[in-house]
């Protein structure tokens, strides 16, 4: 399994989040994301990619050294 960190604004945006559960989905999709680079869009942080999840979504760019998540939403 990949590294996944979330720096100090992320840890904002998560605490952001309605509950326990939308935070763990949170978290399980970027963990997924991070796990599957056949989804990611083109390394460089100009192309933009969108994955959802049941409840969630996450969007992301790539650089050569990581992912850097741009929003996460939560429906529900």
């Amino acid at each position: 399994m990949r590294d996944v960190r979330l720096e100090w604004l992320a840890a904002e945006v998560m605490a952001g989040l309605p509950s326990d559960e939308a935070r763990a989905a949170v978290r399980d999709l970027c963990a997924e994301v991070a796990e599957r680079p056949e989804r990611w869009p083109a390394v460089g942080g100009k192309e933009v990619a969108d994955v959802f999840g049941a409840w969630c979504w996450v969007s992301f760019v790539v650089y050569l050294d990581g992912v850097e998540v741009l929003d996460v939403g939560w429906v529900g």
